[in-house]
């Protein structure tokens, strides 16, 4: 059996988008385009980080890079 990667990708950043989006305006009714932008990356890392296991130090750089 083997694992259908681009599925398994496509699906986590759909929910991130969704996540995201919903994130951007949970505190606000019109969030700024970069407001939105950011909680949409840091949404789809989330969705993706929970599927995958990378390296420690590759973790690291990605939480220093997104503030996590």
């Amino acid at each position: 059996m083997k694992p259908n990667y681009y599925r398994i990708i496509m699906d986590r950043v759909e929910s991130g988008c969704k996540a995201g989006i919903n994130r951007a305006h949970k505190h606000t009714d019109e969030p700024t385009y970069e407001d939105i932008e950011l909680h949409i990356q840091n949404a789809i890392r989330i969705e993706i980080m929970d599927k995958f296991h990378f390296p420690e130090d590759q973790q690291e750089q990605e939480q220093n890079y997104t503030g996590l």
